[in-house]
């Protein structure tokens, strides 16, 4: 067994107790018609209709100034061919990602998924404003990066605080502080997540690693992985300079690596950071 099974291995038994949620029936179910050589449209319409809530999040998804559609879309059979099946299969894994949580009874998150939400469009608005960027991996990238936190709020009765902790440090790595404290932190329950559902291998990898920025810079993280990290920060901070808030000290701790993975200049940062407040009121 390789260095790197083994340090699966030991991930799976340290966060077996901890719960991860299956693989939703729904995302199977529409896997299986798109990767079909001729796909059936109508019949992955009928899979999300069959989901009024999920219905309605979608539409109100893809109607957002960060898809850009000329037209607004009134139905799923409209927005399936302006999205394209690529597309709409990352949206709604993400919005099936806060649906799974929310109807598990956990405590309300309603603020963290929508900040969740904000950082994925704002993500993916950047990827697609540089060029060699997924747009769509870098959208899903965006939802799922901190998709271990509400697992471990429901472990854990003083995560909350740990998380707290860990938004100021500067000394020290977020994962770092979380390992402390409760042997795992939510990198790693995201990337097992990620991986049951059967996401991209860099998009999981992204997000085990994505506080590890020093990595952003190095061969053995596929550069894929680099570009979804330095495109989430760079879009964290843009919002903190949007809201004027910044409860985090991630970007001190990154920033300069991502700028200059992205070949960033500060005013090309600051012109990036002027459109996404633009859409970013415009949104609010």
């Amino acid at each position: 067994m390789t260095e790197k099974e083994l340090l699966d291995q030991e991930m799976e038994r340290v966060v077996k107790a901890v719960g991860i949620p299956p693989r939703p029936a729904i995302l199977v179910q529409l896997d299986a018609e798109m990767q079909k050589d001729d796909p059936d449209f109508r019949r992955i319409e009928q899979l999300v209709t069959s989901d009024v809530g999920l219905s309605a999040a979608l539409l109100k998804t893809v109607n957002s100034p960060f898809f850009g559609l000329r037209s607004k879309a009134t139905t799923i059979g409209q927005a399936i061919p302006v999205l394209g099946l690529s597309t709409l299969a990352r949206t709604i894994t993400g919005l099936m990602l806060r649906k799974v949580f929310s109807s598990a009874g956990q405590i309300n998150m309603e603020r963290f998924w929508d900040a969740s939400a904000k950082v994925a469009l704002t993500t993916a608005f950047i990827a697609k404003q540089l060029p060699g960027m997924n747009l769509d991996e870098a959208y899903t990238f965006g939802l799922f990066q901190d998709c271990g936190i509400p697992i471990l709020i429901q472990r854990f009765q003083n995560y909350k605080q740990t998380l707290g902790f860990a938004n100021q440090s500067l000394d020290r790595k977020f994962t770092e502080i979380e390992d402390e404290h409760h042997q795992t932190n939510h990198a790693t329950i995201g990337y097992l997540l990620t991986k049951s559902w059967n996401l991209s291998t860099e998009l999981s990898s992204a997000i085990r690693f994505h506080h590890e920025y020093a990595m952003i810079l190095e061969s053995q993280l596929p550069v894929e992985s680099q570009h979804l990290i330095a495109l989430a920060l760079l879009a964290e901070r843009a919002i903190q300079l949007h809201t004027g808030l910044s409860n985090s000290v991630e970007w001190r701790k990154g920033g300069d690596i991502v700028l200059q993975h992205l070949g960033l200049s500060g005013g090309e940062f600051d012109e990036i950071v002027d459109e996404i407040r633009s859409l970013l009121d415009r949104k609010d």
